[in-house]
């Protein structure tokens, strides 16, 4: 959820359609909860995919040894025993998969939108490609168990905030969840939510400004 308010702050044109969005699907911020219409919000689960594709809770890889009789691997033998594993924030910024992989585009997750300068259109093939590599859960069967409620408090959680309240970031501070051009290698995107990966991520910030609507 942090992640999701820090990358939708940044982005103006995205905040603004999120925000739509459920407030034009939902006359009281009672009526937001579980269901249909919740789940019909699909600009807000975009952003929400977008935020976890960035800057994922789980950015190193979650090691995995091979069973017995081996596996293979993208046309190579991998011995029983050896402990493998790919690196969510690696795969997650994997131009093949994400094209502009540093830039917060909601609306990669969105067959029939578009994006970027030239109005790169999406596709089916394009959502399936960057849905079959979005792992911050995990993959298949030893996934992570806690992803449908995790799913259900960030869109309940987030889609409340943004109906009752009108969001920007916060002015005249320092946000210590951005990184600096004076930073180290791969901290020095000032637009980048700022992880510290130990088992899971841990972050500080952002700082953002909340006024109720009127």
């Amino acid at each position: 959820m942090a992640a999701t308010l820090f990358y939708l702050v940044r982005t103006p044109s995205a905040l603004a359609k999120v925000a739509e969005e459920v407030r034009s699907k939902f006359d009281d911020v009672e009526d937001i909860h579980q269901g249909a219409q919740l789940a019909s919000c699909t600009y807000l689960r975009a952003c929400i995919d977008e935020a976890m594709r960035l800057s994922p809770s789980v950015g190193g890889l979650l090691p995995r040894e091979v069973l017995t009789g081996g596996m293979t691997i993208d046309g190579e033998h991998v011995p029983a025993g050896t402990v493998v594993g790919t690196p969510h924030y690696a795969i997650h910024h994997n131009p093949d998969y994400y094209p502009e992989p540093f830039s917060f585009v909601p609306e990669r997750w969105i067959a029939g939108s578009s994006f970027g300068k030239g109005g790169r259109a999406v596709g089916e093939d394009d959502v399936a490609r960057a849905q079959s590599a979005f792992c911050p859960f995990s993959i298949g069967p030893r996934g992570c168990i806690g992803k449908g409620l995790a799913y259900l408090e960030m869109t309940t959680t987030i889609a409340r905030v943004l109906f009752m309240y009108d969001l920007r970031r916060a002015a005249g501070v320092v946000d210590p969840g951005e990184g600096s051009e004076d930073a180290e290698w791969g901290r020095h995107r000032a637009g980048e939510f700022q992880l510290v990966d130990t088992f899971t991520s841990l972050k500080d910030g952002p700082m953002v400004e909340f006024r109720r609507r009127s």
